[in-house]
């Protein structure tokens, strides 16, 4: 059983290492505004997290999930109350809150032993709107409405204070969660995720368990989605239930389908892709697309998302991985056999 992508390996890790080892300190000599680059970085690697696992779950094993805000937000107050009230030192917040909010994706996982596709999807949705309520309710612990004021991430005695120091502890797991989400594909739980993916029916044939293997795929992916929610908590300080709407779903499964879904490292790109152009290009051209489209100025970036999704779903499935395997195979061949280079 191969993935869609078999050209993926692990050899340009070193290069990506140092790309992200460089990147801040070009960015710091290039402008003023660094501070606010470094933010979107932040917040871009913090979700290539979550979406990496959110690919194992969709892309490999082929369940749709809507809920994954939802477990962004498990994680994010769940270490913020063990670190700021029950007073549980952070590095262990990181390796008891993913595990606590994998439990809740085996919970999750559990109708998807019996439903799939849209009712699966609606399923999950229900569960991101439950999770919102509960943190509303709960507000001894979570403050409700109002926001949850979160202490800045501290591991063996250093503070990660700004958004400067916080690039490279989130980039450090960023590196990890793409390697390790590598493994498991490549592991014989990633053939199994893929065989399920491919046909339930010849997978149980072949002696996999789908039930075992649909709970570890929501499982694993919750991890993911939880370790993201201890950075996110962690590093933005501040955390409310606006952060984790519908919506912020939605753009993980957009930030999937852009970048390959089904492709680790297309998700990378993809989630880099998108969220620099919600924080940057949106905002820049944001006066003159209102001028060219008559809508509401809070619609313009559902707009463009939609249009987005939209557009790459029925002209460029594969997404953006998907499109540069295409261009490299496109010159590997050329200019022998032109015609042959998307087969």
């Amino acid at each position: 059983m191969k993935g869609r992508y078999e050209d993926e390996n692990l050899k340009w890790i070193p290069f990506l290492v140092l790309f992200i080892f460089v990147l801040p300190f070009v960015v710091r000599g290039m402008t003023f505004s660094y501070r606010y680059y470094l933010f979107i970085l932040n917040i871009a690697g913090i979700y290539i997290i979550l979406t990496v696992g959110l690919d194992l779950l969709s892309g490999f094993t082929g369940l749709i999930s809507l809920g994954h805000a939802a477990f962004l937000a498990i994680g994010a107050y769940t270490s913020a109350i063990l670190v700021d009230q029950v007073g549980v030192p952070f590095g262990l917040s990181m390796l008891i809150t993913p595990l606590i909010t994998g439990l809740f994706g085996i919970v999750i996982g559990f109708p998807a032993l019996r439903i799939s596709g849209m009712y699966l999807a609606l399923t999950t949705m229900g569960f991101g709107f439950i999770v919102r309520r509960l943190i509303i309710a709960l507000r001894k612990w979570t403050e409700g409405a109002s926001g949850l004021e979160v202490s800045a991430p501290q591991l063996f005695g250093f503070v990660f204070r700004n958004d400067w120091h916080n690039y490279f502890l989130i980039y450090f797991f960023v590196i990890i969660s793409v390697v390790f989400a590598r493994r498991i594909v490549k592991s014989k739980l990633g053939r199994a995720f893929m065989a399920i993916r491919d046909s339930e029916q010849a997978a149980q044939a072949a002696g996999v368990s789908l039930s075992r293997y649909k709970l570890v795929s929501f499982f694993i992916s919750a991890v993911f989605a939880g370790f993201a929610g201890v950075l996110f908590a962690h590093t933005s300080k501040l955390i409310t239930t606006d952060h984790f709407d519908l919506l912020l779903s939605i753009k993980f499964i957009i930030y999937a389908l852009v970048g390959g879904i089904g492709s680790i490292y297309g998700v990378v790109l993809g989630t880099l892709t998108i969220v620099l152009l919600e924080y940057l290009f949106i905002p820049i051209f944001k006066d003159w697309l209102l001028t060219v489209v008559p809508i509401e100025a809070g619609d313009i970036q559902a707009l463009i998302f939609g249009l987005i999704m939209f557009l790459f779903i029925i002209f460029q499935p594969t997404g953006l991985y998907g499109m540069w395997l295409k261009m490299r195979i496109y010159w590997k061949l050329f200019p022998f056999n032109p015609r042959k280079r998307f087969t």
